[in-house]
């Protein structure tokens, strides 16, 4: 009784700092400005046209309440405040996201119980939802494509067979890709059988291109992350993944995001199969 009445106050303290935070339009514009960088109060009237008095008025309750802290003519936020304004960023972007894109989630697996990172996919922030259409039908599955052979580094999940494979394989052979991917089984087999099939006698610039198949996780995403975006594609309620749809995102915590699903899939089993390594011994290069 004791512990629920604890988490009870610390609810309601935590309810009342969020809402001390953003019940007034001109302190969340303070402190929006000054979540980018530390600003005196004249940089601060500059970024936001706010009037000299409003400025310093709330800006002497911040401090005085410690969410705020100055130091010569310049005002910086607080650790705990940075947090808490993030929280409200991730709040509002969550139920942006949301409202967008209900129906494409509510048609949508977006959960996993045994991996953290997919449950928190409304976080992707920036995004656009690309969908097959009369005039391209495979623009989805291209958008997939094209990311996963970008030169530079590019993680991936994987959970359908690309009619293109060995075309995939030979282009990612001659440009600088750091390929990487997670895959079923049967998919590992399928890369495999078409990588043997790869005949050259050009040395390969390929920098790697790893596979790593998964027997008993079910894989209920597809992810490519390259040094410039993110794709996701879902799969839908009935089990099958959805080549029709995709969401796509620049945004630098989207990518992040991206990673973490990686790695939480990455673990669960050792080592990769090396494709290169397949490609070369086969042509004795």
């Amino acid at each position: 009784m004791c512990v629920m009445m604890e988490d009870k106050l610390y609810f309601n303290e935590i309810k009342d700092e969020l809402k001390f935070l953003t019940n007034s339009k001109v302190r969340f514009q303070i402190l929006t400005c000054l979540y980018d960088a530390p600003a005196t109060v004249s940089e601060i009237h500059e970024i936001t046209d706010l009037k000299y008095s409003s400025i310093t008025s709330n800006l002497k309750k911040l401090v005085e309440l410690d969410y705020v802290t100055k130091e010569d003519n310049e005002y910086q936020l607080k650790t705990h405040t940075r947090l808490q304004l993030l929280n409200i960023f991730y709040l509002n972007n969550n139920l942006e996201f949301i409202h967008e894109y209900d129906e494409f989630l509510n048609n949508h697996i977006v959960v996993n119980d045994d991996l953290q990172a997919i449950g928190t996919l409304p976080y992707i922030k920036n995004i656009e939802l690309i969908q097959a259409n009369n005039i391209n039908p495979y623009l989805a599955t291209e958008t997939i494509e094209e990311t996963m052979m970008r030169k530079g580094r590019v993680k991936s999940i994987c959970i359908y067979l690309h009619p293109n494979c060995s075309g995939m394989i030979q282009f990612m052979m001659n440009q600088e890709s750091d390929f990487e991917v997670i895959v079923p089984l049967e998919f590992a087999q399928y890369i495999i059988k078409h990588a043997y099939e790869y005949l050259t006698d050009i040395p390969l610039k390929n920098i790697r291109f790893n596979i790593k198949p998964l027997r008993e996780t079910p894989l209920r995403i597809v992810l490519v992350v390259s040094e410039h975006e993110i794709v996701v594609g879902l799969v839908r309620k009935e089990g099958n993944f959805n080549k029709n749809c995709v969401l796509r995102s620049e945004d630098s915590s989207a990518r992040a995001w991206g990673i973490q699903v990686f790695r939480e899939f990455e673990v669960l089993k050792e080592g990769y199969i090396d494709i290169k390594e397949l490609v070369r011994k086969h042509n004795d290069l």
